[in-house]
């Protein structure tokens, strides 16, 4: 769905004072009866699906596969590959990009907004946040898509009611490739990342981008704009329409589903098996390292299980870190934006390269890859937020080189567009600033509590302790 809201949700001007608009209940009660009824069919159908799951991950292909890809684990009994997948679905981050500035993407709240904000909202709040008479709520796409696979309520009027939207849902892309932007580097400029452990009991999972599977195989309009040769094709079989969502607990029926919406073999030569190495070369199930994992493709950024949150999480409990669009931020007043609220919020925060340019997905070449793993801690806001080992005169030089190199892009970006080049310059003259990658199942005691793992220690970077069990404070 992030997918398609990117594409096509309409391009909103706001006036509107958002902290004006009532906080609607954490969880209201048409969400927990949504959430109920999905966790009941969700146990039932993932428990169903084990076996085949099981059989999918003990056929000679698949050992093939992992043996070619990921010797360290093709030896792994069946149930263990299984045991990991869940652990790592488990603690996976759960990102939402969001825009800089409104004019530039779709309903979304944007940075400064959501300083503001006491809750993170979704798409159908901010479409009334900022146009209170808007007749088309927000997409008619993402409408249908809650509607027909998430179960939601149709609204009553064509104009919904400040009540009905906040029934509904926050768009998730669940990042088991370890993507350094979290979510696709092209939703938007800043990334949250919310406490899976906080929401876990919020979140309802999708087998694949809802916004491309209400258009493609549930027959969704297109907008005028698209034909329906611009999207990718899709196997729709793999995904039949009475198949329930998942939750982090219950998701054994959602795997091969997955691994074969993408393919559709009469558009091309990718199997379920090449779906299969993408994800578990770039994630943690194959102990590949992160600075090891293969380069990917554009296409292959759209699969995630889509997890989204059923819920209307409380800011800023409900995030567990941040991660600023390099490209597109770095050296901007946007950019200090967010380093501003990270520092009034106390989220970590840090810097992804991501695609190393800025650029939609209109302006990207098919064969083009993406290394995809490259982050860095913001040196002012780290060691403020968390256990990370930077001190004294240590501390002072990372944020004075860090600060050097961000002029230096201000004043690039004062007088042109910043280039490829550019880009990359700055990056690299980073590269002895903290890098970093996202936790795994594996690689922190408590890996609920910490936001990422030092790349040269393998140390964890956790939030500081002096806090109760949903945040902590300085």
């Amino acid at each position: 769905m992030l997918w398609t809201t990117f594409l096509f949700s309409l391009l909103l001007h706001s006036t509107a004072t958002f902290n004006s608009w009532p906080v609607p209940p954490e969880t209201t009660e048409e969400q927990r009866a949504v959430l109920q009824r999905a966790i009941q069919k969700a146990k039932q159908a993932s428990e169903e699906a084990t076996p085949k799951v099981l059989d999918f991950f003990n056929s000679d292909g698949f050992r093939k596969m992992l043996q070619d890809c990921c010797p360290a684990v093709a030896q792994l009994s069946s149930e263990e590959l299984l045991r990991r997948y869940r652990a790592e679905a488990q603690v996976a981050e759960l990102a939402h990009a969001l825009p800089a500035r409104d004019q530039d993407i779709f309903a979304d709240v944007t940075i400064q907004e959501l300083a503001q904000m006491a809750w993170f909202p979704n798409e159908f709040q901010v479409a009334l946040m900022h146009h209170s008479n808007l007749s088309q709520g927000a997409s008619p796409i993402n409408d249908m898509a809650q509607k027909e696979i998430f179960g939601c309520k149709a609204f009553a009027g064509a104009v919904p009611t400040w009540s009905e939207v906040s029934n509904r849902l926050i768009y998730i892309a669940h990042n088991m490739q370890r993507l350094d932007t979290g979510s696709e580097p092209f939703f938007g400029d800043f990334t949250v990342v919310f406490n899976s452990s906080r929401m876990k009991d919020s979140v309802l999972i999708a087998p694949y981008d809802t916004g491309l599977y209400t258009m493609v195989c549930l027959g969704a309009p297109l907008p005028s704009h698209l034909n329906k040769s611009d999207l990718p094709p899709l196997n729709c079989s793999a995904w039949p329409r009475d198949l329930p969502v998942g939750t982090l607990e219950y998701l054994d029926h959602l795997i091969l589903p997955n691994l074969r919406v993408p393919v559709n073999k009469s558009s091309g030569n990718e199997t379920v098996l090449q779906v299969a190495r993408n994800l578990y070369t770039r994630s943690s199930m194959s102990e590949i390292g992160y600075e090891d994992m293969p380069s990917l493709q554009f296409v292959d950024m759209d699969g995630y299980l889509e997890s989204d949150i059923m819920a209307n999480p409380r800011l800023p409990s409900s995030v567990k870190l941040g991660i600023g669009n390099f490209p597109t931020l770095f050296g901007t007043p946007y950019g200090r934006d967010v380093q501003h609220m990270a520092r009034a919020f106390q989220w970590p925060l840090f810097w992804a390269f991501g695609a190393g340019m800025v650029k939609t997905p209109q302006h990207l070449h098919p064969g083009e890859f993406y290394q995809m793993n490259r982050r860095i801690a913001d040196p002012s806001n780290i060691p403020l937020t968390t256990n990370a080992s930077l001190h004294g005169a240590e501390a002072a030089a990372a944020v004075a080189s860090f600060e050097a190199l961000w002029n230096e892009a201000a004043q690039v970006r004062q007088s042109r567009n910043a280039t490829a080049e550019d880009l990359l310059h700055w990056w690299n003259s980073l590269s002895h600033q903290l890098r970093v990658e996202p936790i795994s199942a594996t690689s922190c005691a408590l890996p609920h509590k910490c936001v990422a793992v030092e790349l040269r220690t393998k140390d964890c970077i956790c939030v500081k302790p002096d806090t109760d069990t949903t945040f902590f404070t300085v």
